[in-house]
């Protein structure tokens, strides 16, 4: 395992959330808000990165006040309620992969059309809704999907235990899919992911490579590690984000982004 240069000058730091900043509950553990705390004292930003919701990360940190948010895998960053970037998908691609979600009658497959600030979905079964709850807060059941008129930024499709690769094989359309989580595959714009959005905010707020940290696990995370000098991967990390970070942090469970953040803090080069 391996710690951050007390001499560091860090001024951002960035965290995944499922698999990375959450406890193996799925909770933001208690100690993490007074590290959060300490770094922003010493100027640092700290940004939650996730394929989550912007309103279910605002509720989650809002004890933080104005926060910089990399939300819904990299399609829309928010600096408090201003928002820094978007990426809109035209509508014939949504249109196509509603269809093609409709069509998979032996996939358990659920779909969720994300606005910048709302997500839509047209299954109401409390099955579906208990897997959307803990990714998505700001909710609208619609009669129809094809219908709605918001800007969408992200396509987000649960499936069953074992399904993603085969649901992500049937969305033939010309957008990027990421399998971002055991049951969940997303859909957005090529060129379009955590690593761009992390661009775009260090860039808005005047803040180098050199001068960030992020933390990931999974494949969706990938682009962020070339985006800092210290990108860590979890211990517990997908081969290929372990292989693209440049150090490695211990598993999510030892709550292993806040071991290496609480050495840096201390002027440490040992982990406890």
């Amino acid at each position: 395992m391996h710690t951050i240069d007390p001499a560091a000058d860090l001024k951002l730091v960035a965290v995944d959330m499922d698999g990375t900043f959450l406890d193996g509950s799925g909770a933001i553990p208690q100690e993490a808000w007074q590290v959060i705390a300490d770094l922003q004292e010493r100027g640092v930003h700290f940004v939650p990165a996730s394929g989550r919701q912007f309103a279910t990360l605002s509720e989650q940190f809002a004890r933080l006040g104005e926060l910089s948010i990399i939300a819904e895998n990299g399609t829309v960053v928010m600096r408090g309620d201003t928002e820094v970037y978007s990426n809109i998908i035209d509508r014939q691609p949504v249109q196509t992969v509603i269809n093609a979600v409709r069509a998979q009658g032996e996939l358990d497959a659920g779909l969720v059309l994300c606005g910048r600030r709302t997500a839509y979905v047209e299954r109401a079964d409390e099955k579906f809704a208990r897997a959307v709850a803990p990714y998505y807060r700001a909710v609208k059941v619609v009669d129809d999907l094809q219908e709605v008129a918001d800007d969408v930024i992200k396509m987000a499709v649960n499936v069953g235990t074992g399904q993603v690769k085969e649901l992500a094989a049937v969305l033939d359309v010309e957008l990027q899919v990421v399998i971002s989580g055991s049951h969940w595959v997303d859909a957005m714009n090529h060129g379009v992911h955590k690593g761009l959005a992390l661009g775009r905010l260090q860039q808005s707020l005047g803040i180098s490579a050199e001068e960030t940290a992020v933390f990931g696990d999974y494949p969706n995370d990938l682009e962020m590690m070339g985006q800092a000098r210290y990108s860590f991967a979890m211990a517990n990390a997908h081969p290929l984000v372990a292989e693209a970070a440049n150090f490695t942090a211990p598993a999510n469970t030892e709550h292993g982004v806040l071991q290496v953040l609480r050495a840096y803090l201390e002027g440490r080069t040992t982990l406890n």
